[in-house]
Parts: structure tokens; C-alpha cells; sequence
């Protein structure tokens, strides 16, 4: 039961994860111009 449980939990802590990463990626790529520091 709780092995279950503790997995389920993982398992939704990583979607989230996933989730903010891939967020977070999208917007730094479309948020427009690149700063000359980072070319």
C-alpha cells in the first residue's frame, strides 16, 4: 500500500517536472531577441 502510494507520487512529481521544464524552455525560446552576451 504504500510503496503505491510513495510511487504515485513520483510519478506526478516528474510530470510536473516535465511539465515546468518544457514551459519554461518554450517561453526562453519565444521570448524574442538572444543578448549579445550569449552569441
Amino acid at each position: 500500500m504504500t510503496k503505491k502510494v510513495l510511487y504515485r507520487i513520483a510519478t506526478l512529481l516528474g510530470l510536473i517536472a516535465i511539465l515546468f521544464v518544457s514551459t519554461a524552455s518554450t517561453w526562453y525560446i519565444y521570448q524574442g531577441d538572444t543578448p549579445e552576451e550569449l552569441l
